[in-house]
């Protein structure tokens, strides 16, 4: 599908929106936190939050990237999404160029860029 530079620009704006809006709850969550620094893991603070708060909307309980996962991490961690079943979990990353610092001409630059994941109520044994 494509889509206009317009509806492009919403979209990251409202993921910014929604971005910002968790990293600032993010701070205060001493929980969180506490949980965080007991899982560890090669993602961000922020982007595990952003998930919990996915959860939390949801009523799911667990902790991001443990007790939810994507589609091939699933997989990979010998499980396989129930028929039927719909991602209802988002995570976020930021993609962005990665300019060589002593060339000044090139424009710095992130984006937002969100995934899905499955929830392990949503998967089953291989």
């Amino acid at each position: 599908m494509k889509y206009t530079k317009e509806q492009k620009q919403k979209y990251f704006k409202e993921l910014r929106a929604r971005w910002k809006e968790s990293k600032a709850l993010a701070e205060k969550d001493k929980l969180a936190k506490a949980l965080y620094k007991e899982v560890g893991g090669n993602y961000s603070y922020w982007s595990f939050y952003f998930t919990l708060m996915s959860m939390r909307k949801l009523k799911y309980k667990g902790v991001p990237y443990i007790d939810c996962k994507t589609y091939n991490g699933w997989k990979k961690a010998g499980f396989k999404v129930k028929k039927g079943e719909k991602s209802k979990l988002s995570g976020i990353t930021w993609i962005g160029n990665n300019p060589d610092p002593d060339k000044d001409n090139e424009e710095k630059f992130l984006y937002p860029k969100m995934y899905r994941l499955f929830h392990k109520t949503q998967v089953e044994e291989l």
